[in-house]
């Protein structure tokens, strides 16, 4: 008897949303987008497709595709490359769709048996990325109007009561474990780095690591000598935190005392800025000096929201051009990729997998190994998804949009957009 269906799939490569009455696909191969929102027999039809013991393949019958939106829908995914009809007859059962599985390492899923940890599987050198050292740190009052920046990007000038400083016991000790994996970076930061005491024998040891390494330096801070002898040094570079008010004569003169001018490429020109002033400052300095290596840090005052708005927010259409590829999509959907694999530690040993988030343990009493399978255990920076916090939840664009950032953890807003309405926020 002649089967009085077809098979209606989606490529593997594609993902489908439902939110609210309106459906979201995207090809990740072509950066396809299509959306649906008047259509109540197209939105039900792939809830269909959407369940995960359908595997996105369903019967259709012919009735259905008598409907004219069901069937508009479906020619819209045939030109699109994301899915088809198939006859009933080139298989006798259902067609099977192989989507691809998410793997992160060895999973961020939470370990119901703490003992299940300690085994060989948990490797740190498959974890960890980057490490940051806050060598010192100073005051609220010393480091204003900057004493909140650090916790909204890599400023170095970690706040605390008062000034703090990492015992280079500490150091060697942090160095010498994390010199046994494999990291892509290891930052030195702090309020000032060239006042921190024991800078020379910090220097010897982060020349012994065969890692990249980077130093973040405020520029008013600047020692011609020190920053040479940095600089000189092999797989290391230094971070320049330009902020206002300053001149471009006094980078100019900074950037003169380099022994070799091959060091200038070895120097990234960080630019912190909280309006559209300090914005066009920092573009005729960029221009007058003709410099490379440029990076923007806008800067939260608490009073700058609408900078924000016209310079950091996005729009829908802004969010569609982005286009992430298949990989980024799964990894933005399992994990936030900005924090996963970085831990900060404070002079005191304190560990951040987020710097905004709560204390993991301390360096002096606990192993690499042991802060990973914390963080993966009862941490929330590295698995800080947009499905999982409001308002990106509810939009159909969460998994198109970069990672949560510490700006929005900071500001509490999680969402620099036009498209959904942030609750409580202006």
């Amino acid at each position: 008897m002649k089967s009085k269906h077809q098979w209606l799939f989606l490529e593997p490569y594609v993902h489908l949303l439902r939110q609210k009455g309106t459906l979201f696909l995207y090809n990740s191969v072509t950066k396809v987008a299509l959306e649906f929102t008047q259509s109540s027999a197209v939105y039900k039809l792939a809830g269909q497709l959407e369940k995960p013991v359908n595997g996105c393949v369903i019967p259709i019958s012919a009735n259905q595709l008598k409907d004219h939106e069901i069937l508009n829908f479906i020619n819209k995914l045939r030109d699109t490359f994301m899915g088809d009809l198939l006859d009933p007859a080139w298989s006798k059962g259902k067609p099977v769709n192989i989507f691809p599985e998410v793997i992160v390492k060895h999973s961020l899923e939470k370990k119901k048996n703490v003992k299940a940890y300690l085994t060989p599987d948990l490797d740190p050198r498959n974890y960890i990325q980057e490490l940051t050292l806050f060598v010192i740190t100073d005051s609220v009052k010393k480091l204003a109007p900057f004493s909140n920046a650090f916790l909204q990007f890599s400023f170095p000038a970690c706040c605390t009561s008062t000034q703090e400083v990492m015992k280079i016991k500490l150091a060697d000790s942090i160095m010498h474990e994390i010199n046994n994996y494999t990291p892509t970076l290891i930052h030195i930061s702090g309020s000032n780095i060239f006042s921190y005491p024991d800078l020379e024998e910090l220097i010897n040891l982060m020349a012994t690591s065969p890692f990249q390494k980077k130093y973040h330096l405020i520029s008013k801070n600047w020692e011609a000598e020190t920053v040479n002898r940095i600089l000189a040094q092999k797989n290391t570079n230094l971070a320049l935190y330009i902020t206002f008010p300053t001149h471009p004569d006094i980078i100019a003169s900074d950037l003169r005392t380099l022994r070799e001018s091959k060091l200038l490429k070895k120097i990234e020109f960080n630019f912190v800025i909280s309006d559209d002033d300090e914005l066009q400052m920092s573009q005729e300095i960029i221009q007058i000096l003709d410099l490379e290596n440029i990076y923007f840090k806008p800067y939260f005052t608490g009073e700058n929201l609408e900078f924000f708005r016209e310079n950091i927010f996005v729009s829908r259409e802004e969010i569609l051009a982005a286009q992430p590829d298949q990989q980024q999509v799964l990894s933005r959907l399992s994990i936030n990729e900005t924090d996963y694999g970085k831990f900060s530690i404070t002079p005191d040993g304190a560990v951040y997998a987020n710097l905004n988030d709560p204390e993991l343990g301390n360096a002096s009493k606990y192993s690499f190994i042991q802060l990973i399978e914390r963080e993966i255990d009862s941490g929330v920076s590295w698995g800080r998804a947009r499905k999982k916090v409001t308002p990106c939840k509810d939009c159909i664009y969460h998994f198109l949009c970069p990672p949560i950032s510490s700006y929005e953890i900071f500001m509490k807003r999680f969402n620099f957009c036009d498209v959904v309405p942030n609750p409580h926020q202006p």
